[in-house]
């Protein structure tokens, strides 16, 4: 008799783009960051959520951000207080030493999110803080994805 983990296969999850009149905007907010000093922004998402994320330096030097769970925020300060040397990041959820960035982030749990703006602590191949910086991010959800826990075998 077979078991039925041969029977029912886990199904690859689908992405649904939303049309450009469906996008939703998520956040569009100026900050302030100063110098030697870090904002994180909390993300209104959930798993699943497909994002244009763009960041854009109006003012001042190169900063770096990173798109982090509450948990990882937590290690990054840990990191920057000199507390610990490593901390974990996503490949298209950070910019290191940037102007300017566009980037797709797909939000993979249902946690905490935040956009962590670096304006503290030199990090490797990141931006060295020279002053106050003026910062705009925009955050549009721009799909979705769509998993069924078990699909049949086609």
């Amino acid at each position: 008799m077979g078991s039925l983990g041969n029977f029912l296969q886990v199904s690859e999850p689908t992405v649904v783009y939303l049309n450009e009149t469906s996008v939703e905007p998520v956040l569009n907010q100026t900050i302030r960051v100063k110098l030697n000093t870090y904002e994180q922004v909390p993300l209104n998402v959930t798993k699943g959520d497909i994002l244009n994320v763009t960041i854009t330096v109006k003012d001042g030097g190169p900063i770096d951000f990173f798109i982090l769970t509450g948990d990882q925020v937590k290690v990054i300060i840990d990191a920057l207080s000199g507390q610990n040397n490593r901390f974990q990041s996503y490949g298209r959820g950070r910019g290191l030493n940037i102007t300017h960035k566009m980037t797709e982030f797909s939000i993979v749990s249902d946690k905490d999110w935040y956009i962590f703006i670096n304006n503290e602590e030199h990090i490797q191949d990141g931006a060295r803080p020279l002053g106050d910086v003026l910062v705009q991010i925009d955050v549009e959800k721009v799909g979705f994805t769509k998993t069924d826990q078990f699909s049949y075998p086609s």
